[in-house]
């Protein structure tokens, strides 16, 4: 079951600000995909997003900075069976026990999701995050998976060529691709502005159900 964050949000956040969670590489040689990291925090701060990852070096260290720098909340979610030490541009740090409840907690905490290039960690985050809005366990919201990386998934689910009776569910809506952070920051912008307009007056003509 998913904690209830909400309470928590509203005390360290800004009013009715998205919390953002960015998950990728903990490859710091990666440096190509560090920097996109440090730059999607950056665009996601200033768009008036909290920025929220797994708290500790790489990816999550330059997303972190990229919101720090650019003056936004940065939040970081670790868990005790790591030695090592959270990254320093954390505004707050949320622990955990292991690494199930961590990445219970970033699905918790995030009204969206940001997916760089990683390995089978942001692989995971990127299942759980997919299936937790498939089985409506959290409501809707979007998962864009950002820099190209993982835009094979989508089409590998949706090929029923291939894989017969596999289907994306009710999570194919929320499922996005982004060649950059500008990009990103769009896609979640307009993935809820759709929803209160949804909201406010019904399904547009030819948007997803």
């Amino acid at each position: 079951m998913i904690k209830d964050f909400s309470e928590y949000k509203r005390k360290c956040g800004p009013a009715r600000a998205p919390w953002v969670c960015v998950f990728g590489t903990s490859d710091a040689g990666d440096t190509p995909s560090v920097a996109a990291a440090r730059r999607l925090g950056a665009a996601l701060a200033r768009a008036g997003c909290v920025v929220v990852t797994g708290g500790y070096g790489a990816a999550m260290e330059a997303a972190n900075r990229g919101a720090h720098e650019a003056g936004g909340l940065s939040v970081g979610v670790t868990c005790r069976m790591f030695t090592r030490e959270p990254n320093p541009f954390l505004d707050e740090v949320v622990p955990t026990n292991d690494l199930i409840e961590r990445m219970t907690t970033l699905i918790g905490l995030g009204d969206a999701y940001v997916a760089g290039k990683g390995g089978t960690g942001t692989l995971a985050e990127i299942a759980l995050a997919w299936e937790f809005i498939n089985k409506r366990l959290i409501s809707p919201r979007p998962l864009v998976l950002c820099g190209g990386f993982w835009d094979a998934l989508p089409a590998l689910m949706k090929n029923a060529g291939a894989h017969p009776g596999v289907s994306l569910g009710r999570a194919g809506d929320s499922i996005l691709t982004a060649a950059d952070e500008n990009e990103t920051v769009l896609l979640i912008r307009d993935f809820y502005d759709r929803l209160k307009r949804e909201a406010d007056t019904g399904p547009e003509e030819g948007a997803p159900r």
